[in-house]
């Protein structure tokens, strides 16, 4: 059985991976974003097919690419831990300017990570799904 010290330090260390998630996103470091994934890793974004693999890194590569990515909130709002398995919901709002010029765009959603513990013991994550809306949401 796990004492609530050492979960708690989990839940920490998952939260750290979302951070460097963020910080890599807005900070336009593409290679540190996918050193954070597991090699299986499979995202779902809105209003797109399941995406994973190399066409995934294909992907983020052109997103990151296109866009500048200010957070303009994120709320770790739950992490539960399973095994070598983690789920972690968030919320986030965010700014996204055109890096060629045009319109800026602010979008704000819900969503969730799950993260899976490596031979290491890191923590990847291994799956990403989330909506986004114009408005924001109510937490």
């Amino acid at each position: 059985m796990v004492d609530k010290a050492e979960d708690q330090q989990e839940r920490q260390r998952i939260e750290s991976v979302i951070d460097a998630e963020l910080e890599s996103m807005a900070d336009d470091e593409i290679e540190r974003y996918l050193t954070l994934l597991a090699e299986d890793a499979l995202f779902l974004p809105p209003d797109l097919p399941s995406i994973g693999g190399e066409e995934l890194h294909a992907w983020l590569r052109e997103f990151l690419g296109e866009w500048r990515i200010e957070w303009l909130g994120y709320r770790h709002n739950e992490t539960e831990i399973r095994g070598d398995l983690a789920f972690h919901r968030f919320s986030y709002s965010w700014r996204l300017e055109p890096k060629r010029g045009g319109q800026l765009q602010v979008s704000h959603g819900k969503g969730l990570h799950i993260l899976r513990r490596d031979g290491d013991g890191d923590w990847k994550i291994a799956r990403e799904t989330w909506n986004a809306r114009p408005t924001p949401n109510t937490i």
